[in-house]
């Protein structure tokens, strides 16, 4: 990641607890104010941020994850990037499978939703599995249409 008009990558890292969240938001929200981000843009940072955070404290929490999830936002090639790190199960969500749409409102599924939401708002998805670490990176076109 490198900076953008001379503005550093930020970073945070949080605990594995469901309250970190907000804490995760007002970051996310302060660093986007900061870049001038659309607010837009920042929604769709934030919301995705949140729900890729979540997925890893309600799924890898359980399986051996650190206490800490490492964030960083910074610019990739002109598009906003979201660096998000663990060391849960090696997961890829580029491989996670979509829901099936439900027939019904008796039969619609609650949960589960998070992938699709992530692959909605952001505009790339990259992953890797490096020194027991899972690395996701989201990517968020700065340029995006309204």
């Amino acid at each position: 990641m490198s900076p953008s008009g001379g503005q550093p990558q930020a970073s945070l890292i949080v605990g594995s607890e469901l309250r970190e969240l907000s804490r995760v938001s007002a970051w996310v929200q302060d660093w986007a104010e900061g870049q001038h981000l659309p607010a837009r843009l920042a929604m769709s940072l934030d919301l995705c941020s949140t729900e890729v955070v979540t997925n890893i404290m309600t799924h890898a929490s359980g399986q051996g994850a650190a206490p800490s999830i490492l964030l960083r936002l910074g610019w990739q090639d002109g598009d906003v990037a979201l660096e998000v790190e663990d060391e849960g199960s090696e997961f890829d969500p580029r491989q996670a499978a979509e829901p099936e749409p439900a027939s019904s409102l008796d039969d619609a599924r609650v949960g589960g939703w998070g992938i699709p939401i992530v692959r909605r708002f952001s505009d790339g998805l990259q992953y890797r599995h490096r020194d027991g670490r899972n690395c996701l990176t989201l990517l968020f076109r700065a340029t995006a249409p309204p």
